[in-house]
């Protein structure tokens, strides 16, 4: 029972770090539009030596906080899928119980 469970959490494993990557690869070639998160508008206004300074927010920046958001989401999903596989593999090299 413990091979079994053992080669399902592996199977699972490796299907949560394959599909993260090919989200990841879709996204990047275009195939797989990319969530919008964040909507960041309008002005940052700073003081720089006692006068106001405003600089107007990139498009681009959004789109930056997007894809690094993503990211981080993929490499997740990767680690724990990476954690279930390595519990797997554990489970399926344990020793067996000796049988009475």
């Amino acid at each position: 029972m413990d091979k079994k469970t053992g080669y399902l959490l592996l199977l699972l494993g490796v299907a949560l770090i394959l599909g993260s990557a090919g989200a990841l690869v879709m996204t990047f070639y275009g195939g797989l539009p990319l969530p919008d998160l964040f909507k960041l508008s309008g002005n940052i206004t700073m003081t720089l030596q006692g006068n106001p300074v405003t600089l107007p927010v990139p498009p681009q920046l959004n789109r930056a906080a997007d894809l690094s958001a993503f990211f981080m989401f993929a490499l997740l999903l990767a680690g724990a899928g990476a954690r279930l596989g390595r519990l797997g593999v554990s489970l399926i090299k344990a020793p067996e119980a000796p049988k009475k």
